[in-house]
């Protein structure tokens, strides 16, 4: 983790620390799963919060925070001469032999860049993950009822095609552009990960993982102009012009987890919203605010009369903007309003310690009388055959088996253990599951059941995501019934019930 960023006290730029403690408390309070907080003032960041086991050396998934550093790479390649906002998408894909519309040949890379290509709907991160064939191919022959520039339709595909155009025209992946031009230069993590569609194209509208300080940095750089360190690592102009108004008064329409719905769509009797406007990739936002925003609590946002920028990631519903209240209301007019006396000079520090997610890894209790044994799951949509328990030294192993192999996660009792897995989880994870496997940390705990019947609870913190999810197996006469939930998705919030008999036992430490 680089310390590269200057520390200072809330004090010395004019800010009452007890804003600030408030903010945390009211997080605490009001039960708001946020996985890391940052405040930057003046200069300096002047509150750092990590709750546990969330970390400052931790990646985290950023969602759609990506758009926003899509739009730095577009932003070099015309600096750099090798396009212009006003060049025509298709001049960029030549071969692409699909239907043309005049709509589609008159999309230009300005329309891409504020959401206006004259799609109906927008398209997913999560859908595409899906897909395998091309997304280029899969973009150009969307339906373009709009003249662009006409409507605004918030839309990942979009993103992506920017990627695929500055690759295009540098010959590199974005990440690696970047990487030369903003990163380095700048210090961010090595630890930076960026997804790759099917075109061999980074996920220019999410799929983006950095740690919560290089998040920061993206809105420092903004914020300063695209200065960093007495360098112009990005063109005035374009920051201006990214983080400003491009579009007014902007309706989002419902996100039904595959598409964004037109904004005269109506998705499941649930009203599109309102926002201030938009930039290129960048949302604006109140009190001459802009943000990078992600699904599932992942934000930027820079507030420049207040010389302040507050990056923040979480486990929150798109809906839930409780963060966005404390920050806007509540800290927001503390900035640099002046710190009270207080008596006898006492001083309040910003040093949240032993801050933890509110879950709890239960008591080392003894391994309930009962054999390890496997279970034939019955025929189900996930594809799921067997599971089985084994026990370990004060931990369980539970291992999984569908068509795609064996998949298991080692969890503590009493305590949290830390592996990776390829537990298949794609359908309670924004369709997110790479082949690699996701970092997880498991805990089991033994709960009280109906007569005859034995209870297993794990938390699963997949502790590079939003995502943490709850697993219970009741066991009952040979049988068992697993149940699996999540904290956020975009869609389904608990998987159907899966049931089984046991087909066979295992003597205790034979696993």
């Amino acid at each position: 983790m680089s310390q590269d960023l200057p520390r200072a006290t809330p004090q010395s730029r004019g800010t009452d620390p007890a804003a600030l403690l408030a903010l945390i408390d009211d997080i605490d309070r009001q039960d708001i799963e946020l996985h890391s907080l940052l405040v930057w003032q003046g200069g300096a960041l002047i509150a750092e919060a990590y709750w546990a086991p969330y970390a400052a050396e931790r990646p985290h998934m950023m969602h759609s925070v990506t758009k926003s550093f899509t739009s730095m790479a577009v932003g070099l390649a015309v600096a750099d001469g090798l396009l212009s906002v006003d060049d025509v998408v298709l001049g960029f894909f030549r071969d692409y032999a699909g239907p043309v519309d005049d709509n589609l040949r008159a999309m230009k890379v300005r329309h891409l860049l504020t959401m206006t290509s004259g799609h109906a709907r927008g398209i997913s991160g999560g859908s595409w993950r899906r897909l395998r064939s091309s997304w280029i191919e899969d973009f150009l022959r969307q339906p373009t009822p709009y003249v662009p520039g006409a409507v605004f339709v918030y839309d990942s595909a979009a993103s992506y095609m920017l990627s695929a155009i500055v690759q295009q025209v540098t010959g590199r992946k974005i990440d690696d552009y970047l990487g030369e031009r903003i990163f380095r230069p700048m210090g961010m993590s090595d630890t930076m990960r960026w997804d790759i569609g099917t075109d061999g194209v980074n996920t220019g509208g999410n799929g983006l993982s950095c740690t919560s300080e290089d998040m920061l940095k993206l809105g420092i750089l903004h914020l300063q102009d695209g200065a960093w360190q007495g360098r112009q690592l990005l063109p005035k102009d374009w920051v201006r012009d990214a983080t400003g108004m491009q579009v007014r008064d902007v309706v989002l329409g419902v996100f039904t987890g595959d598409h964004y719905l037109g904004p005269g769509e109506a998705g499941d009797g649930l009203p599109a919203t309102r926002r201030e406007g938009y930039g290129y990739q960048w949302w604006r936002g109140p009190h001459d605010s802009f943000a990078a925003n992600g699904l599932f609590g992942q934000y930027c946002i820079v507030l420049p009369n207040e010389n302040t920028v507050v990056a923040f990631t979480g486990g929150l519903h798109d809906d839930d903007t409780r963060v966005h209240s404390l920050i806007y209301d509540g800290l927001r007019p503390a900035l640099g309003a002046g710190v009270p006396e207080r008596p006898n000079n006492e001083t309040l520090e910003v040093h949240p310690a032993g801050l933890r997610l509110k879950t709890r890894p239960g008591l080392a209790h003894p391994y309930p009388a009962m054999q390890d044994g496997t279970w034939r799951i019955a025929p189900n949509d996930q594809g799921v055959e067997t599971t089985s328990i084994t026990q370990e030294e004060n931990a369980l192993r539970f291992t999984l088996r569908d068509a795609g192999g064996t998949h298991d996660i080692l969890a503590g009792f009493g305590h949290f253990l830390e592996t990776v897995t390829t537990m298949p989880g794609a359908r309670l994870h924004h369709s997110y599951q790479p082949e690699e496997g996701l970092r997880v940390l498991a805990c089991a705990r033994w709960l009280d059941g109906a007569a005859g019947e034995r209870v297993l609870e794990m938390d699963w913190i997949f502790v590079e995501t939003a995502f943490r999810d709850k697993v219970r197996l009741f066991f009952c006469d040979g049988t068992v019934r697993l149940t699996r939930s999540v904290n956020v998705n975009s869609a389904e919030l608990a998987l159907p019930d899966l049931t089984g008999h046991l087909a066979a036992k295992m003597e205790k430490g034979n696993g």
